[in-house]
């Protein structure tokens, strides 16, 4: 180990005190002793010094030459300062690759398919790690095959720009094992698609995992005949079962049953994906904020789902506005008018009064703050099957 190194090391084991000051002694030490790996790092991949010293115990550098072409390679396809650094700080042995032998034919191939400038800058920097594999055996067996479960190119590189991690699933050993145990369950081709399109991670769970998951989504009520079966089954495959156990007691922290609880997850699986945080902060604000009962939400739990200070809030005071001066009436329904596309809301309670009423749109643009719906919050705006 080089006496650069094992200084560099030194400091990156000090105290937080000590290390708010590692980038000037860091500096110092490279004028006094500089060190190829570290310098390069720094210099040329713009790692930051406490990222420089990680990486170098990964990769050692003799010279410049395979890590220049590889950063001139990288580049000729669009790739930022900014890219390059966060590619080389997860994965720096690609610095010691051959450019033109080992990394461009990749390149090209991803090209190739469709994964081309935004799609293949932002798939690399997601997972560079996809550089690393092998492209007779994993990438070009893998995406063709792909390529025959969703009918289109153009389908795999909008779905995988997205979730590149889940390209790393090796065909044989994941993927149709994966893909073979849904099929043994009866799911139609169709709705596996589908369900990859939903949740690309599946593709990284082994088929034991899969027939657990599904008799997981069974358990909560959803049979695989249900068109709610690929949202439950990708919600439960991206959860951990302390997590769920969690988000579980977070809702009955409000009141909720576990029927209740389920009962909502059988109409909406998402409500499940959102966070602990914010699960409680849009129950607070229906319950205690608007004091709109607990069972409403349950019987529309996709009211859960919206931003609660982007969308949820702003569109409330809108309609809070509008309840007040009487331009709505017993037709409205509260989760219908919340959860609408953002144009169609504008243009329906928005655009319609503002010359009128221009406080509403200070109300959509978050200018005005929440004052509720009076002692009756859904007022006239009561959902029929609640009267």
């Amino acid at each position: 180990m080089s006496i650069s190194i094992r200084r560099c090391r030194l400091l990156l084991a000090k105290t937080p005190a000590d290390v708010v000051s590692l980038r000037n002694q860091f500096i110092k030490h490279l004028s006094c002793t500089p060190d190829l790996t570290i310098s390069y790092l720094t210099n040329s991949c713009f790692l930051s010094p406490q990222s420089a010293l990680l990486a170098s115990q990964k990769v050692q550098l003799k010279t410049s030459k395979k890590p220049d072409s590889v950063l001139q390679l990288l580049r000729s396809y669009g790739f930022t300062d900014a890219h390059i650094s966060r590619i080389i700080e997860k994965e720096p042995r690609l610095l010691t690759c051959d450019a033109r032998k080992n990394l461009k034919p990749k390149m090209e191939f991803f090209h190739e398919f469709g994964f081309s400038g935004t799609n293949l800058v932002k798939l690399l920097t997601l997972a560079p790690l996809l550089l690393r594999r092998s492209l007779k055996d994993h990438l070009i067996p893998g995406l063709d095959y792909l390529q025959s479960v969703f009918q289109s190119k153009e389908s795999v590189v909008a779905v995988f720009s997205q979730a590149p991690h889940a390209l790393h699933s090796n065909l044989k050993k994941t993927i149709l094992p994966c893909l073979q145990a849904l099929r043994e369950h009866k799911l139609p081709e169709p709705r596996i698609s589908r369900l990859l399109a939903l949740q690309p991670g599946v593709l990284l769970q082994g088929p034991d995992r899969v027939n657990e998951i599904v008799e997981e989504v069974k358990a909560t009520g959803i049979q695989m005949s249900d068109g709610m079966f690929i949202y439950a089954f990708g919600t439960i495959s991206g959860l951990k079962k302390s997590t769920w156990e969690r988000k579980m007691a977070v809702y009955r922290s409000f009141g909720w049953s576990d029927e209740e609880v389920l009962s909502a997850f059988r109409k909406t699986p998402m409500c499940m994906r959102i966070s602990e945080g914010k699960i409680g902060e849009v129950l607070d604000f229906f319950i205690n904020k608007l004091k709109i009962r607990p069972s409403y939400v349950i019987r529309f739990p996709q009211l859960l789902l919206p931003s609660l200070k982007k969308t949820t809030i702003p569109r409330c005071t809108v309609l809070s506005i509008l309840n007040r001066e009487g331009k709505v009436g017993e037709d409205l329904s509260i989760a219908a008018a919340l959860t609408l596309p953002a144009r169609t809301f504008l243009q329906r309670y928005v655009t319609r009064f503002q010359d009128d009423l221009p406080d509403v749109l200070k109300a959509y643009n978050s200018e005005i703050e929440l004052e509720g719906f009076g002692k009756d919050p859904l007022g006239q705006m009561r959902h029929p099957s609640l009267n």
